[in-house]
């Protein structure tokens, strides 16, 4: 009987220490600042189907599957014949910052 009387307690002990834990990170979480906006300094990388002045024309073929924005860039996955690729935008001057090229 001694014994279930601190498994209990202590179970209960547990039960208050993660209950403020879980208070603590949902407070440090409000307050926390963001994340700073990485800056990229890759040059412009001509090529892989879109020019890097414009995002006007894709490849025939070829359709967006994909867009985030995140850092103050936006992640355009295209699709197409030749595979996939990934062009990293900055859309205040429509820079083309780097082009991946997937395998078909």
């Amino acid at each position: 009987m001694r014994g279930l009387k601190a498994l209990v307690a202590g179970l209960g002990v547990l039960i208050v220490v993660g209950t403020a834990v879980v208070i603590g990170v949902i407070i440090k979480r409000i307050y926390a600042s963001p994340a700073p906006a990485s800056n990229f300094s890759a040059a412009p990388v001509p090529g892989y189907g879109l020019p890097a002045d414009s995002l006007a024309s894709l490849p025939a073929g070829s359709h967006i599957a994909g867009l985030a924005g995140s850092g103050g860039v936006f992640a355009v996955w295209v699709t197409g014949p030749k595979g996939g690729q990934l062009y990293l935008l900055n859309p205040q001057t429509g820079a083309l910052h780097l082009a991946v090229q997937a395998p078909p």
